[in-house]
């Protein structure tokens, strides 16, 4: 699906937006990507949407509840967390004989891993960085599902509303910067936004996947589809100073035209459907959990090579990408697919 290939691009992004934050500090000399962290964004929406269009039918069947869908998640997400946060324990004291530990207690930091709490409390230990956005959305996609499944109709159009709220009044990326809402960190706010973007996504499918489209329609729609994602990556990639009064709340909603139109489209934007995008789409999750890894490596290994600022980001970035997804291709293969069809026999779902 044109969706796969989607998620996989915006994980090599994040992959190449911390390797040049390592080498530029994440400075105004790093000229590219610096509209990267988006990608998480479109994680989010991903999620609502992928999540709906799994899992939709069988809740109003009535054949999963929310027990056994955090329990799927679960599966999916925790083998990674596991095995990486032992891994970077390990690796941490064997170089600098200490645990990654930023502001937080080693007791405090396993517990907000444990539990996928660092976003959700708004505070970052030193395990791996992106627990963060699993955290949140772990947990949001727990509570937005319930809703959905207990009170579809009524919760649907709150929603929509709040979302329309979050964005006049909520945080930097909304349409009045720099009003806060209540308790609400930006980073819950970012995936409240996302995942239910996501499901507001799925709905607007839902209402045209049955329709029958014209072969003029199609072709239509296809290039609207590639426009859009050119458009999105573009932003991701391009210097913050030259995009002028943009901002997430206008691309948020491209991304969910482009995420809609890629499901409705579906293997008919043949630029996006061969073998390898879809296998980039199947290793994003172990892309976006190992990469931090292979950027903490390279960064040893270019300054024990010794090699020129320019010419070592130049090989930095291509070797991050290699690397990571070779690890990420094993890591799925032999590791996170066996693991979660293991766990989902258990449960019988």
């Amino acid at each position: 699906m044109e969706l796969d290939f989607i998620r996989g691009t915006a994980a090599l992004t994040v992959a190449i937006y911390h390797w040049l934050g390592k080498a530029y500090v994440y400075s105004e000399e790093m000229v590219l990507f610096q509209g990267a962290p988006f990608a998480v964004d479109i994680f989010f929406i991903l999620s609502g949407f992928v999540m709906s269009y799994a899992y939709g039918k069988r809740i109003e069947e009535g054949k999963i509840g929310l027990g056994s869908f955090a329990l799927l998640r679960i599966g999916r997400l925790y083998p990674l967390i596991v095995i990486s946060s032992t891994l970077a324990i390990v690796a941490y004291w064997i170089v600098y004989k200490r645990f990654l530990i930023a502001d937080t207690s080693v007791a405090e930091s396993i517990f907000m891993n444990a539990f996928l709490f660092q976003g959700i409390l708004g505070k970052f230990d030193g395990f791996i960085g992106v627990f963060w956005s699993i955290g949140i959305e772990f947990w949001v996609s727990l509570t937005l599902f319930y809703g959905v499944t207990r009170y579809k109709a009524y919760f649907i159009n709150f929603l929509i509303v709040l979302t329309l709220l979050f964005y006049a009044y909520g945080g930097k990326n909304s349409l009045f910067f720099g009003i806060d809402v209540g308790a609400i960190n930006d980073n819950i706010r970012r995936g409240l936004l996302g995942v239910g973007l996501g499901i507001i996504a799925y709905q607007i499918y839902l209402a045209y996947k049955d329709a029958a489209f014209s072969e003029r329609t199609k072709t239509v729609l296809t290039s609207l589809f590639y426009l859009l994602f050119f458009l999105i990556f573009v932003y991701m990639i391009a210097p913050r100073k030259n995009m002028g009064g943009v901002n997430n709340v206008f691309v948020e909603a491209l991304v969910c035209a482009m995420v809609t139109l890629g499901a409705l489209l579906k293997n008919q934007c043949k630029l996006f459907c061969a073998k390898w995008q879809s296998w980039l789409g199947d290793i994003s999750y172990s892309v976006y959990i190992f990469h931090m890894f292979v950027v903490w490596l390279m960064a040893r290994l270019i300054k024990r090579l010794d090699f020129g600022f320019e010419l070592g980001t130049i090989f930095g970035a291509i070797f991050v990408v290699i690397v990571t997804c070779i690890v990420s291709h094993y890591s799925h293969k032999y590791i996170e697919k066996p693991a979660y069809k293991w766990f989902r026999g258990k449960i019988g779902k």
